[in-house]
């Protein structure tokens, strides 16, 4: 008997965890090429086989915050896989094991065996999630080990011992290795611990010493290194240094930011008379965005029900709301300073808070089923999950196929010796054209006018990556030419690479 109840309550877990190895694998083995940010993560692990871990972390932009490339050179090398391959592996595990700590997360905050069910169903079937997982990005490993650290610090709250206080504080250290705002997590949420009001100071004091005690060894021998060799600086830690930079500057930045834009609203938008109301517009309107980016990245459905949940007011713990909160406060006050720092917010950047929102959706969703007067609702709001999953499972969009076919030709017919020009990245890196030069280049070349007035004669081949939407910024340069490409591929939407030989 103990052993049936024991199958019973982890069947949700292997069903997810098979789901979610299942689900990897679809996405990725359906994908048309890799993303622009891959080719840095893949080209950091060759060099790191190739020249050492400096030379990968000099390379390129996201290379500077190097665990992920230096993980995808070792699963390469573990298990004698290609780079990508390497890459998605990686991806997949830490994927399940995001999945999987979902399910924990909705269990520690008292979720019944069938609350477990529907959030396994919540995380295998959020769009956003499912999106991300075609990309070779470092946010995966960043999700997971948060996630971690989510599921830690409830315990932590619930039974405050040195074993929860540390493994938190390694989860948070792990997560920073992959995103730098991890670092903004570690140092403010043992902070909660102060707003435990129900007990004394000193043992608040305790607490908040116990989540720091890593940190602060970490932060002693990081001081006592760069004292010992000061021929070194924070540059040498990757991208540390960013941190203490949006610290001394991040303010200034959002201020000169947000007045640069508010003055070209007055000027070039908004009438005389509302004009000096410019500042309120901008204001409201970034508020706005950031709601309007939040609900759908999390997705319309899961919105109303996570709404639906806070309006039924979900009974968990006081401590468990305290760690609810903290870990949403963080991120609204990360991604939104962002947003105003740089008025700009990629989806992705959205998916830590979003995974937390998500929390909500199961609980709201058990509610709806044990009311009859509101099973319609909750079988409504589970088919409108499933239909809005498929996006997320299923490529419905345009093929890129004709990028990675285009790139391969240009290895395979175009020598070395012979100069090449293209104004796609992708294209660049499949082509095997540009090794590593191509991540000075891709800044410039990047943007066709680089050719125009007669430069692209300088070249013996010609790439030009042509976009429907953009394609008359492409044309002046194709009347220069004059003359017809030796091959074309294109996509059904009439997104080519049209290639041209001219010497």
């Amino acid at each position: 008997m103990k052993k049936n109840i024991i199958f019973q309550n982890n069947i949700v877990y292997f069903f997810a965890i098979f789901t979610s190895l299942a689900l990897s694998f679809w996405v990725t083995s359906h994908r048309d090429i890799i993303n622009p940010d891959a080719i840095c993560y893949l080209s950091g692990a060759e060099v790191i086989g190739q020249s050492g871990l400096h030379a990968a972390m000099q390379l390129c932009g996201q290379a500077k915050w190097p665990i992920y490339s230096l993980l995808i050179y070792g699963v390469a090398q573990l298990g004698h896989f290609s780079y990508p391959v390497a890459a998605y592996f990686l991806n997949g595990m830490f994927s399940l094991v995001s999945v999987a700590l979902f399910i924990l997360i909705t269990k520690e905050l008292g979720g019944s065996n069938r609350v477990l069910w529907l959030a396994a169903g919540t995380i295998l079937l959020a769009h956003g999630f499912n999106s991300a997982r075609e990309y070779i990005i470092r946010d995966h490993g960043f999700w997971a080990f948060y996630l971690l650290s989510f599921f830690l610090l409830l315990r932590y709250f619930r039974q405050p011992t040195w074993g929860y206080a540390l493994f938190w504080n390694i989860s948070m250290l792990l997560a920073t290795l992959f995103r730098l705002e991890g670092i903004v997590f570690l140092f403010l949420l043992p902070f909660l611990s102060w707003i435990c009001f129900s007990f004394s100071w000193l043992e608040r004091l305790a607490r908040f010493f116990k989540l720091n005690l890593l940190t602060m060894i970490t932060c002693f021998l990081g001081v006592i290194w760069l004292l010992s060799y000061p021929e070194h600086t924070l540059e040498d830690f990757g991208r540390l240094s960013e941190v203490f930079k949006q610290i001394g500057h991040g303010w200034m930045m959002i201020a000169e930011r947000y007045s640069a834009t508010k003055m070209a609203l007055a000027n070039h938008v908004l009438t005389g008379d509302s004009a000096k109301e410019a500042g309120l517009v901008l204001f409201i309107t970034i508020l706005v965005w950031y709601g309007f980016s939040i609900m759908s990245n999390l997705s319309w459905v899961y919105s109303l029900l996570v709404i639906y949940a806070w309006w039924r007011q979900a009974v968990f713990s006081s401590s468990a709301r305290l760690v609810l909160a903290g870990y949403l406060s963080i991120n609204i006050l990360v991604t939104l300073s962002f947003l105003f720092e740089r008025l700009f917010l990629s989806k992705r950047y959205l998916i830590a808070l979003s995974l937390i929102l998500m929390l909500w959706v199961p609980f709201a969703l058990d509610d709806l089923l044990r009311k009859r007067n509101q099973l319609i609702i909750a079988y409504a709001s589970m088919f409108l999950i499933a239909l809005s999953s498929l996006g997320g499972i299923f490529e419905f969009g345009y093929s890129k196929t004709y990028v990675y076919e285009a790139g391969k030709w240009l290895s395979n017919y175009v020598s070395p010796q012979a100069t090449l020009y293209s104004n796609d990245y992708q294209v660049m890196y499949y082509s095997q054209h540009f090794g590593h030069t191509l991540f000075q280049k891709v800044n410039t070349d990047t943007d066709v006018q680089t050719i125009a007035q007669g430069k692209w004669k300088q070249y013996d081949y010609l790439a030009l990556r042509i976009k429907m939407k953009h394609e008359n910024e492409v044309l002046p340069i194709l009347q220069e030419i004059h003359r017809q490409p030796i091959r074309v591929f294109r996509n059904k939407r009439g997104d080519r690479i049209e290639i041209y030989h001219l010497q």
